[in-house]
């Protein structure tokens, strides 16, 4: 019962930050450094596994290195912003190295629904279909133009549901009845 209580504790720090994450990002279009260093402290306080376990911090350091190793390519092509970079890394001191993996994967699916939801309200119907066509039959030819801060996408909102479908579905926190 413990142990249960303080998974939902832990559950409930994180998921409050990640939406602060999601919605500065949407707001602001950043993601704040005070934030992710947040996500880290009490990543790393809190442990990556329930119940917490001996190694727990170096599970938890690892998991920061792997996140950054995996996102920070994505930031060097421009794909995802330097905060979005550090969110996931950060991330990574709660989700443990199979964790940051999972949460990446799970990111990666709700970004493609994220960036389809995003062209469609900004583009119409009919040009978002031609961007994901060119994108598909030769995305180097695709030229995309500067996109003005505000068109960007929040990715935090990506991370946060992939960073939350990872650590209860490795937690197992509302599975055991």
């Amino acid at each position: 019962m413990y142990i249960r209580m303080m998974a939902f504790v832990a559950l409930a720090v994180l998921a409050s930050q990640l939406i602060v994450a999601s919605v500065w990002d949407i707001r602001e279009r950043r993601v704040p450094n005070w934030l992710t260093l947040s996500v880290f402290v009490t990543g790393v306080l809190l442990g990556p596994s329930w119940p917490p376990s001996p190694g727990a911090v170096g599970q938890a350091l690892y998991g920061v290195a792997l996140g950054f190793c995996i996102w920070i390519p994505l930031y060097l092509f421009r794909l995802v912003g330097a905060g979005d970079v550090k969110l996931i890394a950060a991330s990574g001191a709660w989700l443990g190295v199979g964790g940051v993996v999972s949460a990446s994967l799970w990111t990666a699916i709700a970004g493609g629904v994220l960036g389809a939801f995003w062209i469609l309200r900004r583009r119409g119907a009919q040009a978002a279909m031609l961007s994901i066509v060119h994108a598909l039959r030769a995305p180097r030819l695709l030229q995309l133009k500067p996109m003005d801060r505000r068109e960007r996408v929040p990715y935090a909102v990506a991370i946060s549901i992939g960073v939350l479908i990872s650590w209860v579905g490795n937690s197992g926190t509302f599975w055991v009845v």
